[in-house]
């Protein structure tokens, strides 16, 4: 199965073995399916709300020769997800969705699991700015991250644990502005803020001048 440059970075920065990985947001399961093959010890486990998604990905993995015992499909609103065992590590790998429904479904799974050692990979959309702001102020700490291009569009990787005290950038560190995909994804940024102030009586957004800084670094 091929998978998108987004969906094969976000399978590639999964480092450590996990007992249990959780795609949720799953879609038509092509991430977790992909997580299968390449982590042979974990249990992968497919989360949607969305009852028909959950069918599909049931009935594409029982036709497969995979052991049962390697996954299992959840049809659950994620924000109500209480996880069954708080003595595992768990990763739960959230993408596709806008910073702001992110931010909520990740407040909520760590106030439904308090006390739960928690990794979060997440792959949002949109308000990034405001997303790594709020997941500082969540307690969490950043593990890894990364800039990754897909066609035309741009996409950032956000790897975070409740294990971590490394603070998360709220514009990100790792970018590379030798790197010309860095630069074309810095000067987007800079002009959506930039159209963004110019509706604005103050058009000195904090996420505006932390980016035109880094041209200066």
């Amino acid at each position: 199965m091929k998978l998108s440059a987004r969906l094969e970075a976000l399978v590639a920065m999964v480092g450590a073995p996990y007992p249990h990985i959780w795609d949720c947001c799953c879609d038509h399961g092509y991430l977790g399916y992909q997580l299968l093959e390449t982590y042979p010890d974990s249990v992968i486990h497919f989360v949607d709300v969305v009852p028909s998604l959950v069918a599909q990905v049931d009935q594409l993995l029982t036709g497969t020769t995979l052991p049962p015992d390697r996954w299992q499909t959840h049809c659950v609103d994620l924000k109500t997800l209480i996880l069954p065992d708080k003595r595992q590590r768990y990763l739960m790998i959230i993408a596709g969705v806008g910073g702001d429904l992110m931010v909520e479904m990740v407040t909520q799974l760590l106030r439904n699991n308090k006390h739960q050692s928690l990794d979060f990979l997440l792959c949002p959309i949109r308000q990034l700015y405001k997303l790594r702001t709020e997941l500082n102020q969540l307690g969490l700490g950043l593990v890894d991250e990364a800039i990754v291009k897909d066609g035309r569009h741009f996409y950032e990787l956000i790897y975070v644990s409740t294990g971590s005290e490394r603070k998360i950038s709220s514009v990100g560190d790792m970018w590379d502005l030798t790197n010309p995909v860095h630069r074309e994804y810095l000067a987007l940024n800079i002009e959506h803020y930039e159209r963004m102030g110019a509706q604005v009586v103050n058009p000195a957004h904090p996420a505006l001048q932390a980016y035109r800084k880094m041209l200066r670094c």
